[in-house]
Formats: structure tokens, C-alpha cells, sequence
């Protein structure tokens, strides 16, 4: 159930932007902030006008009150887009934020030029995750917020607490205030945009690592077959914050994607369920 205060009274987030050209709007997900897109900034900002933002409870917005749901979530980002003045733009989110653009395009479909879904689903309990929300709930309470962070930003990674980069995310997953934690985790779970997906007309980029051990082959594969002009790249030995662990890369295909069009990515046509397309029509 969405708020009432929330749906009358959205919020203005904490934005940053940079470079020049089509604004590109990036959303984090849960225990996210705007900072885990600092490496990316620098190329990205050579073609676009770069937005990052912190939802409400995150990062930088911890003093916000998190909403319960996501479409509050997606309010709150257009609010601050109107603010800045932006009115069309291209659009990617990550995991919970990804469900985030999802409202989003929903809402203002009108707005959004190219549509990025990476390492999301449109199934908000996240069926196949590491754990359950229920046990992540349970684990939020007993253990804490400090604890819980550190424990799931492990997962995030192919070699978990070992990974470069370690240390930075969860450094900015404990950031997030404990209300945003445990309702980011009631927002996702009563999520559902199955049904909208054949809806969603903007080109768009799905974008998964193989070894994402948040979201499986079904949830992103449910994006890719549903939403009528997808494309796909599955990005080898990357688990889920493939943008920290395959940096060029990651921007390689943001740029190709949304500058020089689709041809160097995956289509439904061009790969079978069989084989998933792992290692294969992805830019060198």
C-alpha cells in the first residue's frame, strides 16, 4: 500500500550532475548511493549529462524517511528531475532501482528516451536470491544494520569480502539509515511489474553477470522475452555489481547502447533459451 503523505508530499533528493549532452539518469538500488557510480562518471560524462541521485534513506538522503514503496520511490525521482529542469532523458537503474526505472517509465513513459535494467527483475521478492526478504528481515533485527551491510554487499561480488572494491560498497551500504533498510526490503517484496512489461515501448538494454547470485536467469530473462524491444548482454564471470568489477566495460556498452544503437548487442532473435548467450555477441 502506498502512502498518502507520500504520494501528496514527494521529496526532493540529493542530485549530482555532470558533462553535457542527453541526460542520463542513474538509479541505485538497495543500500546504494549516487557514490558507487563515481568510477563511471568520468567516461560517462564525455557523452551525456550525467544525474545520480540517493533515494530516500540512502547515502547522501539518509535523513529521509525511505517510502514502503517503490512507486513513492520513482515519485520522488521525477519530483527531482522537475526540479533540475529535466524534462526527457535516458534512464538506467540497478537491482531495487531497477524496479525503480521500471515505475518510472510507467508513470512518464513520455520522458524516457533509452531505458538500462541491470542486474534487476520485474519480480520485487525475488524469487532464487541468496536469501529470502523474510530471512533478510529477520537478519536486520538480530544482527544489526553495520552487520547485515557488510554480509549482503558481499554477495554483490564474485570473490565476496575478498573483491576489490569490497570495502567501498559496504562503506556506502551502511550509510543507509535502518528504516530505509528494512522498508526497502517491504517495498521490493510487494513489487510486481510482470504485467507491465509488454507495455514498456522505450528501446531497451538488460544487462546481467552470469554469477549475479541477487538475481537469476529466469528474472532476467522474463525482462528480456517481455518487453518488446529488448536487448541483452550477459557479461561473464561478473556477479552483481558487474559496473565496480568490469568498470570499461560496463560503460563500453552504456555508450554503444545508447549512442551508437543496438547492433552490438544480443536480440531475441539472435540466441536461443538453451544457450542464454553467455560469452557470446558481446562487444570485444
Amino acid at each position: 500500500m502506498t502512502s498518502n503523505a507520500q504520494e501528496m508530499n514527494p521529496q526532493l533528493l540529493p542530485f549530482q550532475r555532470v558533462g553535457v549532452g542527453t541526460p542520463l539518469v542513474l538509479v541505485h538500488g538497495y543500500l546504494g548511493g549516487s557514490s558507487q557510480w563515481d568510477a563511471q562518471l568520468p567516461q560517462l560524462s564525455q557523452h551525456f549529462e550525467v544525474v545520480t541521485l540517493d533515494l530516500a534513506g540512502y547515502g547522501m538522503a539518509n535523513y529521509l524517511a525511505a517510502p514502503s514503496d517503490l512507486a513513492d520511490h520513482a515519485r520522488n525521482v521525477l519530483t527531482t528531475l522537475d526540479h533540475m529542469g529535466i524534462e526527457r532523458f535516458h534512464l538506467l537503474g540497478h537491482s531495487m532501482g531497477g524496479m525503480v526505472v521500471q515505475e518510472i517509465t510507467r508513470q512518464a513513459p513520455h520522458r524516457v528516451n533509452k531505458l538500462v535494467l541491470y542486474a534487476t527483475g520485474p519480480l520485487g521478492c525475488i524469487p532464487g536470491r541468496f536469501e529470502t526478504m523474510a530471512r533478510s528481515r529477520e537478519r536486520l533485527r538480530d544482527d544489526g544494520l553495520q552487520r547485515t551491510a557488510r554480509r549482503i554487499c558481499a554477495t554483490w561480488l564474485l570473490d565476496y569480502e575478498d573483491s576489490p572494491g569490497f570495502e567501498t560498497l559496504a562503506a556506502l551500504a551502511t550509510q543507509a539509515s535502518e528504516q530505509a533498510a528494512s522498508a526497502g526490503l517491504s517495498a521490493m517484496e510487494s513489487w510486481d511489474g510482470r504485467k507491465h512489461l509488454g507495455q514498456i515501448a522505450q528501446s531497451t538494454l538488460v544487462i546481467w553477470g552470469e554469477c549475479d547470485r541477487t538475481y537469476g536467469w529466469p528474472q532476467i530473462e522474463m525482462l528480456w522475452r517481455s518487453i518488446p524491444h529488448a536487448s541483452l548482454a550477459v557479461l561473464p564471470a561478473c556477479a552483481h555489481a558487474l559496473h565496480l568489477e568490469r568498470s570499461a566495460l560496463f560503460c563500453t556498452l552504456l555508450i554503444e547502447f545508447l549512442i551508437r544503437g543496438e547492433n552490438t548487442h544480443l536480440t531475441k532473435t539472435g540466441l536461443s533459451k538453451n544457450t542464454l548467450g553467455i560469452q557470446h555477441g558481446l562487444p570485444p
